[in-house]
């Protein structure tokens, strides 16, 4: 995993696109995640990964955030920690589709661990989103992890070590 300071211009470019996109006003129940510091943490992720990548623009959908140099579809998911995460952690995608699970329009999923205090972040690595709904475990909403339990949706996870590096 690639270990990444997060800087001022990070947090205002987030904070800004928030404002702008005025989310809490915005009452899209298909999204998961409706939650201002999710939200937030969502797009500074995006925005490390733009510098990381060299990517000049996001595409603020729902189905993808990114377009690479190379024309693929980025979804970028970011979660918050108190650390350095474990390569055993879980890098999960959620679903907001009751019975199952709601796939994504993009060609790679690209995951993030940021801590809570934003001064530091983890690029952990990417995963084509095809072979990750096949390799991963779908979880039901509601299954205990004894330390968590999934309680707002059914998911997908796959440990970090499984994932490609950059």
């Amino acid at each position: 995993m690639i270990e990444y300071i997060i800087n001022e211009n990070i947090i205002d470019y987030a904070v800004q696109k928030f404002k702008k996109n005025n989310v809490l006003k915005n009452n899209n129940p298909s999204k998961f995640g409706f939650e201002k510091k999710r939200i937030l943490e969502g797009y500074i992720g995006e925005r490390i990964i733009m510098k990381f990548l060299n990517i000049k623009e996001d595409s603020d959908g729902f189905d993808f955030d990114l377009i690479s140099n190379k024309q693929k579809k980025l979804e970028v998911k970011t979660i918050s920690c108190k650390f350095k995460p474990l390569e055993d952690y879980l890098c999960t995608v959620n679903s907001h589709k009751i019975n199952g699970v709601h796939k994504q329009k993009a060609d790679y999923y690209i995951f993030l661990r940021i801590l809570n205090d934003y001064s530091k972040a983890w690029i952990l690595g990417y995963y084509s989103c095809t072979d990750f709904f096949k390799n991963g475990e779908f979880i039901s909403k509601g299954k205990d992890f004894g330390k968590f339990k999934f309680i707002k949706a059914n998911a997908t996870v796959l440990p970090i070590n499984k994932l490609n590096k950059f």
